[in-house]
């Protein structure tokens, strides 16, 4: 093994991954969901409630799909990305979050 490579156990990874429903994790699954039933009550013809799923649907579940492939926390790291630090009122003056004048 080499010196720069990192050993990683496979048990630990799976011990530690938040939980996934269909590939994704299980907040987005959700949200995915309501999405879904949103497309179904809106659109009346089944033309329209297909084309809404091949459209938003099944293209938002693939890019969270590729996102939890890279990273698998990815969604609990937007979450408190845009709880914790959301952007203020000054950031156009400074060019980044600024939280005292």
């Amino acid at each position: 093994m080499d010196e720069d490579q990192i050993d990683i156990d496979p048990l630990f990874i799976g011990m530690t991954r938040p939980p996934i429903v269909l590939g994704v994790p299980m907040e987005f699954f959700g949200i995915n969901f309501i999405l879904f039933g949103i497309g179904m009550i809106a659109f009346l013809s089944l033309t329209g409630k297909l084309l809404f799923i091949l459209c938003v649907c099944v293209p938002l579940h693939i890019a969270a799909y590729i996102a939890t492939e890279k990273e698998p926390h990815w969604m609990k790291i937007y979450v408190t990305k845009f709880t914790k630090c959301a952007p203020i009122r000054n950031r156009v003056h400074w060019k980044s979050n600024s939280y005292k004048p």
